[in-house]
C-alpha cells in the first residue's frame, strides 16, 4: 500500500516536472536561436534586437511602460466585463425562449461574417477616439464566441434530466439553474476564454488607431520609430496584462466548477 502511494506520487512529481521543464526548454532553445541569429549577422538589429537588450530595457523603462499597461489592463478588464454580461444574457434569451433562438441567432451568425476590422472606422465615427470606441470594438470581437459557446452549453444538456425537472414539475427558471447552467460551465467558461483573448485584441486595436496612451500606442509608437527592443519590451508587458486577466478568469472558473459540478478547471 505504502509502496503504491509512493509510485503514484513519484509519477505526479514527474508528470509536473515535465509540464514546467518542457515550456521553459523550448523557450530557452527560441532564445538561444534568436542571440545567434543577431551575432551571427543574419537579421540586422534595428529588425530584431539581442535578447539581452530588450531585456535591459524593459528593466529600465518598467515604471513607464507599466502606467502605459495599467490604462490597457483597465479598458481590457471592462470591455471583457461587458461583452461577457452582454454574451450571458443573449445566450439565456436564446436558451429560454425558441422564437428568440429562431431571430437572434441567425442574424448574429451573419454580423459574425463581417470582417472586424471594417467596423472600426464606424466605431470611430459613432464613439469617437475615446474609451468608448475601443471598449465597443473589443466588444464586438469577442461577443461571437462567448455566445455560441454558452448557448451550446445550455441547449446541449441531457434530455434525461430535463424530463426528470417535468416530472418533478420545475419551472422553466428552476430548470435552468438547477440542471442547464451547471452543465454548461464547462463550455461557458470555454467561450469566455476565447472572448477574453479577442478583446484584448480588439482594445489594444483600438489603440493603435485612436489612442494617445496604452500598449497598443506604445508599440506603434516604438514601430513607427524603428524601436523594435521597445516594441519588443512593450510587448511583454502586454503579455503580462494578458496573464493578469487570463488569471482572473482561471480562479473565477475553478470556484464556480466547484460551487456548482464540482468538477476542478482543467
Amino acid at each position: 500500500m505504502l509502496e503504491s502511494l509512493l509510485n503514484k506520487a513519484r509519477s505526479n512529481v514527474f508528470a509536473n516536472a515535465r509540464q514546467i521543464i518542457l515550456p521553459i526548454a523550448f523557450f530557452s532553445l527560441v532564445v538561444f536561436f534568436w542571440q545567434h541569429l543577431v551575432d551571427q549577422k543574419f537579421v540586422p538589429t534595428v529588425i530584431l534586437p539581442p535578447p539581452g537588450d530588450v531585456v535591459d530595457l524593459f528593466i529600465a523603462q518598467r515604471n513607464f511602460m507599466w502606467g502605459h499597461a495599467l490604462g490597457t489592463l483597465y479598458e481590457c478588464f471592462l470591455a471583457f466585463i461587458f461583452s461577457t454580461i452582454l454574451g450571458l444574457s443573449v445566450s439565456c434569451l436564446i436558451t429560454i425562449s425558441y422564437f428568440a433562438r429562431r431571430a437572434i441567432f441567425p442574424n448574429l451568425v451573419l454580423f459574425n461574417l463581417i470582417p472586424t476590422i471594417a467596423l472600426a472606422p464606424l466605431f470611430i465615427l459613432w464613439f469617437g477616439v475615446g474609451t468608448e470606441a475601443r471598449l465597443a470594438y473589443g466588444m464586438c470581437l469577442s461577443l461571437f464566441p462567448i455566445v455560441v459557446a454558452s448557448s451550446t452549453g445550455l441547449l446541449n444538456t441531457g434530455d434525461t434530466y430535463l424530463k426528470l425537472c417535468q416530472s418533478l414539475t420545475a419551472g422553466r427558471w428552476q430548470t435552468f439553474f438547477a440542471v442547464r447552467l451547471p452543465f454548461a460551465l464547462p463550455l461557458i467558461f470555454t467561450g469566455l476564454r476565447i472572448g477574453l483573448t479577442l478583446t484584448i485584441i480588439g482594445v489594444v486595436v483600438g489603440e493603435f488607431v485612436t489612442a494617445q496612451s496604452g500598449i497598443g500606442y506604445l508599440i506603434s509608437f516604438a514601430a513607427s520609430g524603428l524601436e523594435t527592443a521597445l516594441a519588443l519590451s512593450a510587448i511583454t508587458f502586454l503579455l503580462i496584462v494578458g496573464l493578469i486577466l487570463f488569471t482572473g478568469l482561471v480562479c473565477i472558473e475553478f470556484i464556480f466548477l466547484r460551487i456548482f459540478s464540482g468538477v476542478s478547471a482543467s
